[in-house]
């Protein structure tokens, strides 16, 4: 076997897990608090302590040492000059991406991958959703992890693609985060974003509805503020707005139930 040092450039991707990981086992410290002693009388002070713990653990706690893809000579022989191309000009084309992509998932697996995007999401700082990720994603000159994250994540835009994911790997991913992660970091967004679908949906109009928000979006620099409509709308030229829909109300109702 091989080892492909070439592929260090993922290691980014590998860190956020790391990182989230610990950020798990950080969190379920403060459930285990809660659960102790009646969330409702938990004090502001105390939650400080507890924030503080955690983002010191994920500081100080643990050391990550390169993360190496194993290959065989045959996978080996076909991302190196992949990657010697990338190296060269910092551009992937679409057959070299997908290559690298289909080794990264079969070393690391789909449900490591997703939670190592999940990862990506959260200001390990403040232990807040990080809106930053999605323009760094798409960015022009974007590093060689988000060209890889955003590779992978091309492959489910379809619908029935994306369901199936989905259907293979929510009840690891779920399970493996606390309801306080969350409620911290993940349950605003995702409330935001199924209002603004139902707002969608009341419209009788929504050619004129969207065209109002994109003209407010560009002519007053508010392309974040309206964030959450633009998604749904690149969602529907998808065909894939329903199946998300679906997907994000089954995840709001898990951890409301739990």
């Amino acid at each position: 076997m091989k080892k492909a040092i070439v592929i260090l450039g993922f290691t980014g991707l590998a860190l956020v897990f790391v990182a989230y990981y610990f950020s798990l086992q950080s969190l379920r410290l403060i459930e285990r608090l809660a659960e102790a002693n009646n969330v409702k009388e938990v004090g502001v002070e105390n939650e400080a302590i507890a924030e503080e713990s955690a983002r010191e653990e994920l500081v100080y706690s643990n050391t990550f040492i390169y993360q190496y893809l194993d290959l065989d000579k045959a996978e080996y022989a076909r991302i190196n000059p992949c990657m010697q191309r990338f190296q060269a000009s910092e551009e992937l084309d679409a057959l070299c991406l997908n290559e690298i992509v289909d080794a990264v998932v079969d070393d690391f697996g789909e449900e490591h991958i997703l939670k190592a995007l999940i990862g990506s999401c959260i200001n390990y700082e403040n232990l807040a959703f990080d809106h930053s990720f999605p323009n760094q994603l798409f960015a022009k000159n974007n590093s060689l992890a988000d060209k890889l994250r955003l590779g992978f994540l091309n492959r489910y835009r379809n619908p029935r693609h994306l369901q199936e994911i989905f259907d293979r790997h929510k009840a690891g991913i779920l399970e493996s985060i606390p309801k306080s992660l969350y409620q911290k970091v993940f349950e605003k967004k995702l409330l935001e974003c199924l209002e603004a679908y139902q707002q969608i949906a009341r419209q009788t109009n929504k050619e004129a509805f969207f065209k109002d928000i994109y003209f407010k979006a560009d002519t007053q620099m508010l392309h974040d503020q309206y964030w959450n409509y633009t998604f749904w709308k690149r969602r529907e030229i998808e065909k894939n707005d329903a199946v998300t829909y679906a997907i994000l109300s089954e995840i709001k109702t898990h951890f409301d139930e739990r």
